[in-house]
């Protein structure tokens, strides 16, 4: 070789001496120390991208002085989130007032005259207007006439395939009527297939109007009144609580209940990838009993949902024990969770979330009374390690979960789930598993104990079951960040997974959210929040092929990166502009005055300091419209270390 080729060439593996391997290795070791010790992502040098500085947020109450001259009030965290969302409201409520009349867009009829609609129908039945003023066609067939073989959302689907001169038509090109038999088979939008806990509007009014039957109840939450008042020397005087089939949680891949993010569709999708055991999102018991629409929608329960268990937070005895009661006799679930965990001020104010765990004696009566009123259902509850830390004991730093371990299990819990952190240090501080394994020695009854807390990895999960004391582990971030977790804990395996199959991923959302939501034009507005929404965190996924180190920790934060190809490189970018395309991919164009502000923002993936290391950017100049023509030519795969295309070319 001569000496000018040497200059420009990387020396061959098999001319290397022993002394120059050890040292390549020795400096790999140094790197993946330094980066973890800075809580960095190590990733491999030839996918580092050059440091940019985070673009800042602009946000009216950031400016230094308002309107008229005064110094600007200073924001505080959480703050205005809902004048942030305020443009995607704005375009949703633009959505709802242009549709048609839902039965006259699914059956071609509204009650007989399709220009007037039945008698006190308030909606649109213009059928010209609606078809002048209906924006162009998404591309590609409607995913719901694709599944069901009829697309509910009718004539106002935003996807071709089934509207045949205005009219509405089933895949096999029947033109749909009130007398069709989709008419009893597919109720129509609001009530999709395989869904069940879709509630009447008898049984929503009787919630409403106060009239429902909770007498069952009443005499148990009357029952722990006499006791706590010193009538009666049993908890639960006179009232018999049933023997229920137990509740076996051992070894099962369990989702936790997650808040905005666990919607159906979105538990749908682990489910394909192999969760085996799926919790809904919390409930508040008060607004169930009174009829609130948007909280019993989160009751809602896909038929893919082999095990599925609803969760409700709330702090008074009577409501609980009513709330049990309504679960027991009207949803379709296996078990009722008690969230004793939330750390957010709204249900603190209730007495609820985690602040019950400081409420010992409600807790008691929270747990006794749904037992007793939940006659075939196993309860379960959920908490914190504490709600703050009690100062005046030095016991394990003031935390109290394993005084509660014991007495749960003489009130009445099958199952009891432990979140490794206070409500206080929220995500802060790593989940603490030796504390979890103490509460596990606490148990009598030998009851289920489920761990939580930072699980990215099937190592760590298996780690946990075998030394902590936990009898299965639920995944909470983890799944978030990579829903194919459970996958890697079902197969034991580190998953490697591509760009266009991320993507493909994300289209199975979007098209379980479309059977969720509807097709329509306010469906797709829809699934296309909850869509931004997950890829807010999935956006964190650092690729397994681009780390030196395995297996990858959830507080790992990655340096500025481009991924093996512009898709990759587009799926972690940390800008709401790229995920807003990335749904554009699949959705079509986003209305007028759209704009996003995730709703979660996990207090561990703060944008670093000024001088710290950023987080992934996206690298790309190119349009959506460029990223889908690559990665159908190359199945996602653009270039690879050593092409022509190399990583730095890009930033």
């Amino acid at each position: 070789m001569e000496g000018g080729d040497s200059a420009e060439h990387p020396v061959a593996e098999e001319s290397r001496s022993p002394d120059d391997v050890v040292t390549a290795e020795e400096a790999r070791q140094r790197r993946v120390q330094e980066a973890c010790a800075r809580g960095e992502a190590p990733i491999r040098p030839e996918y580092l991208a050059a440091p940019t500085a985070p673009p800042k947020r602009e946000h009216p109450a950031e400016a230094s002085q308002t309107g008229d001259g005064e110094p600007a009030k200073k924001r505080k965290r959480g703050m205005n989130k809902n004048k942030d969302r305020a443009g995607n409201s704005n375009a949703m409520k633009a959505v709802r007032s242009s549709q048609l009349c839902s039965r006259l867009a699914y059956l071609n009829a509204c009650g007989g005259d399709a220009q007037t609609g039945a008698a006190g129908c308030k909606q649109s039945h213009d059928i010209e207007q609606f078809f002048a003023a209906k924006p162009p066609a998404i591309p590609g067939k409607c995913p719901v006439l694709e599944t069901l073989g009829v697309c509910p959302a009718g004539l106002n689907c935003r996807f071709d395939g089934h509207i045949v001169d205005r009219k509405n038509v089933d895949k096999a090109g029947n033109v749909l009527s009130p007398d069709s038999t989709w008419a009893s088979e597919v109720p129509g939008i609001g009530h999709p297939s395989g869904e069940t806990n879709i509630f009447g509007f008898d049984l929503v009014g009787q919630l409403r109007k106060k009239v429902f039957d909770f007498s069952r109840s009443q005499d148990i939450a009357k029952a722990w009144q006499r006791y706590c008042s010193g009538g009666c020397e049993e908890p639960l005087g006179g009232i018999v609580v049933p023997e229920r089939k137990p509740l076996d949680l051992r070894g099962k891949r369990i989702l936790a209940p997650l808040t905005t993010v666990g919607n159906l569709p979105f538990r749908r999708l682990c489910v394909k990838l192999g969760c085996e055991v799926t919790v809904g999102e919390m409930a508040l018991a008060s607004t169930i009993l009174e009829g609130g629409a948007g909280e019993l929608a989160l009751l809602r329960r896909h038929a893919s949902e082999k095990c599925f268990g609803v969760q409700v937070a709330g702090g008074d005895v009577e409501a609980m024990a009513k709330l049990a009661q309504f679960v027991d006799e009207h949803v379709d679930c296996d078990f009722v969770d008690i969230n004793c965990g939330c750390p957010l001020e709204d249900v603190h104010k209730r007495g609820a979330g985690s602040r019950l765990m400081a409420r010992t004696k409600a807790m008691e009566g929270v747990v006794r009374c749904m037992s007793a009123a939940l006659r075939t259902k196993p309860l379960t509850l959920k908490m914190r390690t504490a709600d703050c830390e009690d100062r005046k004991s030095a016991e394990f730093g003031g935390r109290y979960a394993h005084k509660l371990v014991p007495r749960l299990e003489e009130w009445g819990v099958s199952a009891i789930t432990l979140h490794g952190r206070t409500a206080r240090q929220r995500y802060t501080k790593l989940a603490d598993w030796g504390y979890m394994s103490e509460c596990s020695t606490r148990r009598v009854r030998q009851t289920p104990f489920v761990g939580c807390g930072d699980v990215m990895s099937f190592e760590e999960a298996e780690e946990h079951c075998r030394s902590h004391g936990v009898d299965a582990v639920m995944i909470g971030r983890g799944a978030l960040m990579k829903p194919w977790i459970f996958t890697e804990l079902a197969e034991r395996r580190h998953w490697d997974i591509s760009a266009s199959e991320r993507f493909d991923l994300t289209r199975d959302f979007v098209n379980f959210g479309l059977d969720h939501w509807g097709a329509d034009a306010r469906g797709v507005e829809t699934t296309r929040r909850f869509l931004l929404e997950m890829l807010s965190f999935t956006c964190r996924y650092v690729p397994i092929g681009l780390l030196e180190a395995m297996p990858p920790k959830i507080n790992w934060r990655p340096r500025p990166y481009v991924g093996r190809s512009d898709l990759e490189t587009k799926l972690a970018s940390q800008s709401a502009k790229d995920w807003i395309e990335i749904s554009e991919m699949l959705l079509g164009k986003v209305p007028e005055g759209f704009s996003f502000t995730p709703k979660h923002k996990s207090a561990s993936y703060e944008p670093p300091a000024e001088g710290q290391a950023p987080q992934a950017v996206s690298a790309l100049t190119g349009g959506a419209a460029e990223i889908v023509t690559a990665m159908e030519a190359t199945d996602g795969q653009n270039w690879l270390p050593g092409t022509a295309a190399q990583p730095s070319s890009n930033v």
